[in-house]
């Protein structure tokens, strides 16, 4: 079955959800990102044909946080293939870090250390900012400060202690993973590139704005599974009962949902809540997937009709 949407019905879609939220006063900015403008409000809608809707503060320089993960998980893959890499994993022990609060995401500190080449800092960072660049069409922009301020936090925290202690499995140099780690979570990037990545992956590795092939598009289910599982199982569950699509979150206040053969929603709000999630960016996304009445687990499949250019609005 196909259910036609018209792009016109995208843009008040898009026009109700910043509407709707752009007042909207819940939660509050992370106090490592400084002095940030907590009405901030940005929404990007990219198709896999590379037709954007856009509402807002697209242009905000925002730190990508744990997405992060989606182009380090694209490499994994295509380094170890989703079955070589569930078998090099193996069980994680995370559980045994969950009573340190600590000031990084460890699912992405195990990532990352798995990225090879293994003991060539420079050779695996360069190698995952390729990995960005190609998924969103053009360059991150680091915040050195945000930088040394979780560099900072994690030598004062003792994090490579504590993951040691607890029996935390990690395949490189703890030191240097840590630092990767640090430098990918500062990066800094705008809804569009976001939603241009999200958008790659929805259409099976071609980037809609590069019209270039990017990756294997057998990597799109895995990629799109590994947005759908990130973090905690509960809440999890909760969002994608409401929201229907599969998304990652930056403590930023980014959030990057996920249309399989659709497209993607990039969505900013500054203010997130006690699990580090934007309550302005997670409304506006399931406020247009509601609205249109999209959601991957349903048996429809969603196509985009009319010839309209969308323009900003």
């Amino acid at each position: 079955m196909v259910r036609k949407i018209s792009i016109n019905d995208l843009q008040n879609a898009v026009n109700g959800a910043y509407e709707e939220y752009k007042d909207l006063k819940k939660g509050a900015v992370d106090p490592r990102l400084g002095t940030v403008n907590g009405d901030a409000f940005g929404i990007t809608v990219m198709l896999t044909d590379g037709r954007k809707i856009e509402r807002g503060d697209v242009t905000a320089r925002v730190a990508l946080g744990n997405i992060a993960t989606m182009p380090v998980h694209k490499l994994l893959f295509e380094q170890y293939t989703v079955k070589g890499l569930a078998k090099k994993a193996g069980k994680t022990s995370n559980h045994a870090v969950r009573e340190f609060k600590l000031p990084v995401n460890t699912h992405l500190v195990k990532a990352v250390s798995l990225v090879e080449p293994q003991n060539d800092k420079d050779g695996k960072y360069n190698l995952i900012m390729d990995s960005i660049l190609d998924m969103m069409g053009s360059e991150p922009v680091l915040d050195d400060k945000l930088y040394q301020t979780l560099s900072k936090e994690i030598i004062d925290d003792n994090v490579e202690n504590k993951m040691a202690e607890a029996g935390f499995e990690i395949f490189d140099n703890a030191k240097t993973t840590l630092d990767d780690v640090a430098k990918l979570e500062s990066l800094t990037v705008t809804t569009t590139q976001l939603a241009t990545m999200g958008a790659t992956i929805a259409a099976d590795g071609v980037n809609p704005v590069t019209n270039q092939t990017v990756f294997d598009g057998s990597l799109s289910a895995p990629l799109t599974t590994i947005a759908a599982v990130e973090g905690n199982p509960s809440r999890n569950r909760r969002w994608l009962l409401k929201s229907g699509v599969p998304a990652v979150f930056s403590f930023a206040g980014l959030v990057l949902a996920i249309m399989p053969g659709v497209g993607a929603i990039a969505a900013y709000g500054p203010e997130v809540g006690k699990h580090g999630r934007s309550k302005k960016g997670a409304r506006a996304v399931r406020y247009i997937t509601n609205t249109l009445g999209y959601n991957v687990f349903g048996s429809a499949r969603i196509e985009f009709v009319g010839k309209e250019e969308p323009v900003m609005a």
